[in-house]
């Protein structure tokens, strides 16, 4: 069997900066929550990284209900990590389903991760008024509805 060569440069497992977003189960007890989240930084750690900050959103309404769960609790860490350490994190997650709704993983570009290791993730701004939803969708004004009509 023929294997590529790899470059020993590219062996070794650079470390980048990156945001770790978990959706938690807000259901789900405080101290499984709380292990999850001191795993994911130890996960991190013992790869070589480095946590910057670590952002509690709190309890916050999903766009879409994962596994019935219409709200979940935001964290988000700011961190510096190596890829190795990021594939084992979403291992761990991806275990804890009853604790971990979702995961996201984002690398950040030399300024978004000045930017973060100065203030860390901000909360983000709900615009809207209190109760008020996505307005509704239908025909757009002025036109016949939308999609591809007849011409």
């Amino acid at each position: 069997m023929f294997r590529e060569r790899v470059p020993e440069h590219e062996r070794t497992s650079p470390i980048g900066q990156y945001e770790i977003m978990l959706i938690l189960n807000p259901e789900a007890a405080e101290e499984q929550q709380e292990e999850i989240l001191e795993r994911v930084q130890q996960i991190v750690r013992d790869g070589g990284g480095v946590i910057d900050h670590f952002n509690d959103w709190g309890r916050r309404k999903l766009t879409y209900a994962f596994d019935k769960q219409p709200e979940g609790r935001y964290v988000v860490l700011t961190c510096s990590a190596a890829p190795d350490s990021l594939a084992e994190v979403e291992r761990v997650a991806g275990i804890s389903k009853d604790v971990v709704l979702r995961t996201m993983t984002v690398r950040l570009n030399r300024v978004d991760a000045e930017r973060a290791k100065a203030n860390g993730a901000p909360v983000p701004v709900d615009d809207r008024p209190e109760g008020e939803s996505r307005p509704p969708r239908g025909p757009r004004p002025g036109g016949r509805g939308g999609g591809r009509g007849r011409r």
